[in-house]
């Protein structure tokens, strides 16, 4: 069985992940058998979004039997060959459950019977209802089910819907109708825009070839939250150090920026390639006790979001990859965002580093007219335009300047093309091409170039894990 849940939170309160986590807990406890939940990051150009567009999905892979119930032949045998994995018990500080309680197994997910579809269902339901933002006017939950067997036809549906909630905007009455055609249920709560990002959830596994990260969620005690959260910042440098490149997304010059500003549940989030290496980062970092945590499956810090295309079919609220020519010189806009226009056969585009991207625009303001790059990141809808994640620089244009210093030490002054140019020393004159031209001493180097970690998506794939992860910049 699929469960997946949205747009729980608001940018005040609640958090998504807190009410999956809440879910994991008891299923545990009723003896339900899990895979390791995942937090699938949607299309950040979604403007309904709460704050990160992630929706949660778990699976339910098999059920305990309980000690004192009678088995048939054929259920002992079909049971030995799962993995039994018992719910831990809480400790003092920390009620954990860890990752090593969600074996990955490839196997179909377990059909519920209609008793334990029941009482799924209204332990899902009840813990949304609880824990969910109903009076922020942009939450708007929703739940997707899936209890049936899906056939070849229907994985494919999912998949190609991951694909589009990842590139696209889906509409509700699209979710819906998908919903139907795959055998599902969905639960929704006001608008229920949270089905979209729900099934959303669910088809990332349907997804071929999928590159993804773990990301260690730590939760406060309750009667902490709303106030202002304890997490050491020279904790926060020193686990980093000590992590990276395996972490990513933890410090930014030297500034904590994985705990979050608002007064939702969440203590602190350590993302990185290995369930392992954000349970050491944990054990790191100094703060305030944790309630609980969880380690979540992610799509975070994969690109996944970018498709490489020409300039003329990059369209509206959707990622690109487009590689062309810097045609213009860049642009200073008021409030400190720098503009380069990009061309190649098919079109030109805008591309705009913002000014939280900080000395990442000093990287756009070295180009020059004719230097090939591509560019990463997101099309905006109004003004039409991309907004740059990272460039990569492939080939710098040879620039020349003439010089304007005379024989004599004097400087040559331009009388216009036709005249020519004339010393202010000695006088002498010299036409437009007799004047000597010398390479420009480039500063900037051919390469890759990312904004800072407290400007990147959730999405977007740092540098630092080009070598630990397959994906579409080498």
């Amino acid at each position: 069985m699929y469960i997946g849940i949205d747009d729980t939170d608001s940018r005040e309160k609640y958090c998504t992940t807190y009410v999956g986590t809440l879910i994991v807990e008891e299923l545990l406890k009723l003896g339900y058998i899990l895979e390791e939940p995942r937090l699938i990051r949607m299309n950040p150009m979604v403007k309904y979004k709460t704050r990160g567009n992630g929706g949660v999905c778990l699976k339910i892979i098999g059920k305990k039997e309980a000690e004192n119930e009678s088995k048939t032949e054929s259920q002992k045998e079909q049971n030995s060959e799962k993995t039994i994995i018992k719910s831990p018990k809480p400790t003092k500080s920390i009620r954990s459950i860890k990752s090593q309680l969600y074996p990955e197994i490839n196997e179909e997910s377990y059909k519920l019977s209609k008793s334990e579809y029941l009482e799924v269902k209204t332990l899902v339901t009840s813990l949304v209802e609880k824990y969910t933002d109903f009076h922020c006017s942009t939450t708007n939950p929703g739940i997707v089910l899936i209890n049936s067997k899906l056939t070849r036809q229907k994985k494919a549906i999912l998949k190609n819907y991951y694909n589009r909630v990842l590139t696209e905007i889906v509409t509700l009455d699209e979710a819906e109708e998908i919903i139907k055609k795959v055998g599902a249920e969905y639960v929704k709560y006001k608008k229920g825009l949270g089905i979209i990002g729900s099934l959303g959830s669910i088809s990332s596994y349907f997804a071929e070839n999928q590159t993804y990260t773990y990301e260690l969620l730590a939760y406060r005690e309750k009667d902490k939250w709303g106030t202002e959260r304890y997490v050491l910042d020279s904790s926060v440098v020193e686990m980093d150090k000590l992590t990276y490149p395996y972490t990513f997304n933890n410090v930014d010059n030297n500034k904590n920026i994985i705990a979050p500003n608002t007064k939702c549940p969440v203590l602190y989030g350590v993302r990185g390639v290995s369930k392992e290496i954000v349970l050491k980062a944990k054990d790191i970092i100094e703060c305030e006790n944790i309630d609980k945590f969880m380690i979540f499956r992610t799509n975070q810090g994969t690109d996944q979001h970018l498709r490489l295309m020409n300039i003329a079919d990059a369209k509206e609220n959707t990622g690109a990859m487009l590689s062309g020519c810097v045609t213009q010189e860049f642009k200073e806009i008021s409030g400190g965002h720098v503009l380069i226009e990009l061309s190649d056969n098919t079109g030109s585009i805008n591309c705009m580093a913002y000014e939280p991207t900080k000395k990442f625009r000093h990287i756009i303001r070295e180009l020059a007219i004719g230097d090939l790059i591509t560019v990463y990141g997101t099309i905006r809808e109004e003004p039409y335009q991309l907004n740059i994640e990272k460039i990569n620089v492939v080939k710098l244009n040879n620039i020349y300047e003439k010089v304007k210093k005379c024989e004599c030490g004097g400087t040559l002054k331009s009388k216009g093309i036709s005249s020519g140019y004339k010393c202010n020393k000695c006088g002498k004159r010299l036409k437009y091409d007799e004047i000597p031209k010398i390479q420009v001493v480039r500063n900037l180097r051919e390469g890759f170039y990312e904004v800072p970690p407290s400007a990147r998506r959730h999405l977007s794939m740092p540098l630092s894990l080009i070598n630990y992860l397959p994906n579409k910049l080498r």
